[in-house]
């Protein structure tokens, strides 16, 4: 119940509704509070929207800083494997053996990979590199083809000039195959014993070409200068230095492989491998060696490459097995040099004792084609080589 002033009357709807329009805190806007509220949230959405896109730009960011890492490091992988190419393991491998490798990019990464051999001159070398928290990867591949050294071998010697030559000592350009070797396929024709530029020279040194000197001919006139004696495939001798993996003064050395607990000791300057004993630790290292000036060696052994920027003096029965060319003067001394695979002289003196010293040279199909094949290396392919494995 409600109790009303006497005399008062009860107010009708319509003098409610003026009398509530009257007061001050009603007003026609009364949509202001679900506007707000509206636009609060739209706010919320647009700052919202804004955290979200910057979060995924920065993901975006961080995963393609990621994949660079990957692709930089497998990338860096490929490349060591083709600066560093060790020739003594990769260029053993057999048709369908790989070998793996390893290693790290400073504070950025790290690889994986390996290389397989397809056949006698290609490789397929594959690199796996990681991003430095290992999050991310990257693969990549390269076909390979092996540049061996362009060096041309026609004869068992090629001369300028012969200065002297004894009954003692012997130039045989008929196929030899090394004594202590497996695996050489059968010897081939026989090539010129010696070849030069005027074969009557021959005839002025103790020895003459019938005496000393077998080949098919025993002896063939060229016209060789010093320049084409000189002269590669694809360049000249001088090249090959930047090649070498071997660099070393000239003087006096002895050449005699080393090796320590099994492992054949490639860093010593005085190990050029072991043809005696190739199934030895050093039996197939055939390092390319670069001599910087004349070079005296008494014994023992070596194999590979040997070019030698002067004179080349060879004594106590030193024997060699390979490609060898000197810019200067080979003279034989003492038990004398045996040379197997084919060299090059500017100038030959093969005088020797007749009774106590034998001097060798002799052309060998087998020991110039391992020491060519070990001692090269590989280039990309000219068009193609490379690809994103994935």
């Amino acid at each position: 119940m409600v109790l009303r002033p006497a005399g008062s009357t009860v107010p009708t709807a319509p003098v409610l509704e003026a009398e509530l329009a009257s007061h001050p805190w009603v007003t026609s806007s009364g949509a202001a509070l679900p506007a707000a509220i509206f636009a609060l949230l739209v706010v919320g959405v647009l700052v919202g929207t804004a955290f979200f896109l910057g979060r995924q730009e920065q993901l975006v960011g961080r995963n393609t800083v990621r994949s660079q890492q990957a692709f930089a490091a497998a990338e860096a992988g490929m490349h060591a494997q083709l600066g560093e190419w060790v020739a003594s393991d990769a260029n053993q491998l057999a048709a369908g053996d790989s070998i793996r490798f390893s290693g790290a990019v400073a504070a950025s990464g790290w690889y994986r990979g390996s290389l397989r051999r397809l056949n006698d001159l290609l490789f397929l070398l594959r690199s796996e590199g990681f991003s430095a928290d290992s999050a991310a990867r990257q693969q990549l591949g390269m076909v390979v083809r092996l540049q061996p050294v362009g060096i041309r071998v026609p004869a068992a010697l090629r001369t300028l000039t012969v200065l002297g030559m004894s009954g003692s000592s012997l130039v045989d350009g008929t196929d030899n195959v090394p004594g202590a070797w497996g695996g050489c396929p059968p010897p081939g024709p026989a090539v010129p014993g010696i070849q030069l530029p005027d074969a009557e020279a021959l005839e002025t040194v103790a020895c003459t070409s019938a005496a000393c000197v077998t080949g098919t001919p025993p002896v063939e006139e060229w016209p060789l200068t010093a320049d084409s004696l000189l002269a590669l495939a694809d360049g000249v001798v001088g090249d090959l230095r930047a090649r070498a993996s071997k660099v070393l003064p000239g003087g006096s050395r002895t050449i005699q492989p080393s090796s320590t607990g099994g492992i054949c000791n490639t860093d010593d300057p005085d190990n050029w491998g072991s043809p005696a004993q190739p199934l030895g630790p050093c039996g197939q290292y055939f390092p390319l060696v670069w001599v910087d000036g004349d070079l005296a060696v008494n014994g023992v052994q070596g194999q590979g490459i040997l070019l030698v920027d002067g004179d080349l003096v060879a004594d106590g029965g030193f024997e060699f097995y390979g490609p060898v060319v000197v810019t200067g003067t080979l003279t034989t001394r003492g038990a004398g040099g045996h040379f197997f695979g084919g060299l090059a002289a500017a100038r030959v003196d093969l005088t020797q004792d007749p009774v106590t010293a034998t001097s060798t040279i002799s052309y060998s199909s087998c020991a110039l084609a391992r020491a060519i094949r070990a001692t090269a290396t590989a280039q990309p392919l000219r068009s193609r080589s490379w690809l994103v494995l994935y």
